[in-house]
């Protein structure tokens, strides 16, 4: 009658399978949409208006974390493959919070690690 598969416990599941995820293109995304909000801000919105702070907040509190933590969970998907960056992805992640165009110095950084 119950064709379905059962469920894992999370200790039981393959380590791949938890880190497996599209974060390449959400940290592409999310840069390049922090880096048209903030052109945006800085070029034609008017301080203090409500169109200026909707943006101001886009990229300062959705799309900036979202490329730092796109960023991270790549480095921890990476690290199952045993290409470790230590401490520097929080460099990286940390420096992504206030200017996630640093992605492209990470991206060129993974891919020198990577082959």
């Amino acid at each position: 009658m119950f064709d379905a598969d059962p469920v894992l416990h999370p200790e039981d599941r393959p380590d791949a399978d938890d880190e497996a995820g599209p974060w390449l293109a959400i940290l592409v995304v999310a840069t390049v949409a922090w880096a048209a909000l903030a052109t945006l801000d800085w070029r034609l919105l008017s301080e203090g208006t409500f169109l200026w702070a909707t943006v101001r907040s886009l990229y300062a509190l959705v799309f900036a974390p979202l490329a730092a933590a796109a960023l991270v969970q790549d480095t921890r998907m990476l690290g199952l493959d045993d290409v470790e960056f230590g401490r520097l992805k929080w460099v990286y992640a940390g420096v992504a919070l206030l200017f996630p165009p640093v992605c492209v110095v990470y991206l060129l950084d993974r891919r020198r690690r990577t082959g």
